[in-house]
């Protein structure tokens, strides 16, 4: 258990150095979040009842999942792996003497966590200060 808590602690460091990748993805995801809530106006605009849920959670929806991105999506997961399996050098992942899965696993983990930790809390609190057809609001 020792080796796994090392190997996450050297990812999420290793995480951690990349503030300008976090910038630019906090750009992104903003710009990819008004652009959503931009879209889904003009549809409610044109028919409101056709939506099961009210605007404001709407875009309370988009920010949080524009805050936790990095959690889940499905690029950019575990291409080391995939880059030792693709060069040979798998066989000096085997024969350390560590899961190789729990070793890849832990790897993912960290690098996601990391790369959230840098994105989740900025774009929670700029989203609670948006003005209001934008703001993020908490539910009742």
């Amino acid at each position: 258990m020792k080796q796994y808590r090392s190997l996450f602690r050297i990812r999420f460091i290793n995480g951690l150095q990349y503030r300008a990748a976090a910038l630019a993805g906090l750009s992104t995801q903003f710009a990819w979040g008004f652009m959503e809530i931009l879209a889904f106006t003009a549809f409610y605009r044109a028919n409101p009842a056709a939506f099961p849920m009210e605007f404001s959670h709407l875009v309370s929806y988009i920010w949080i999942q524009q805050a936790f991105l990095s959690l889940l999506m499905p690029w950019g997961g575990a291409s080391e792996a995939v880059e030792s399996i693709v060069s040979g050098n798998i066989a000096y992942d085997l024969a350390r003497p560590i899961g190789i899965y729990n070793r890849w696993f832990c790897e993912t983990v960290a690098g996601r966590i990391s790369r959230a930790a840098l994105r989740c809390a900025p774009v929670l609190i700029i989203a609670f200060l948006l003005p209001p057809p934008f703001r993020m609001s908490l539910p009742p």
